[in-house]
């Protein structure tokens, strides 16, 4: 049987970072812990609005990143070619400097 959930309780931990101690490796635990404490008010704003509206939202923030990194690394690499260019986009976008490189690839370039 699950427990009922205290919803004054349940919004404390989400405003004010109060949450359960979970463990260390807990992928949610980790956002925690790098996002901080919510906006009370912009978590209510975010309550208001549909789910096609926070989409939108995400899909903003994730091009706005795109659009950052790929103006970052052409200023730091402007003799790359597109494709190479994607590509180191790509890997610092996901966090994986090897994705997509063969061994051949990457004893060539950093």
């Amino acid at each position: 049987m699950h427990d009922q959930v205290n919803p004054q309780k349940l919004e404390s931990q989400i405003t004010t970072g109060d949450a359960p101690q979970q463990p260390d490796n807990d992928p949610v635990e980790v956002m925690r812990r790098r996002v901080g404490r919510l906006d009370p008010i912009q978590v209510k704003i975010w309550r208001q609005m549909t789910s096609a509206q926070r989409l939108d939202i995400a899909f903003q923030a994730y091009q706005f990143a795109l659009d950052i990194v790929r103006i970052t690394e052409r200023q730091k690499h402007p003799q790359l070619s597109p494709e190479e260019l994607a590509w180191r986009v790509t890997r610092r976008i996901q966090g994986n400097p090897k994705l997509g490189k063969t061994n051949h690839e990457s004893s060539k370039r950093s």
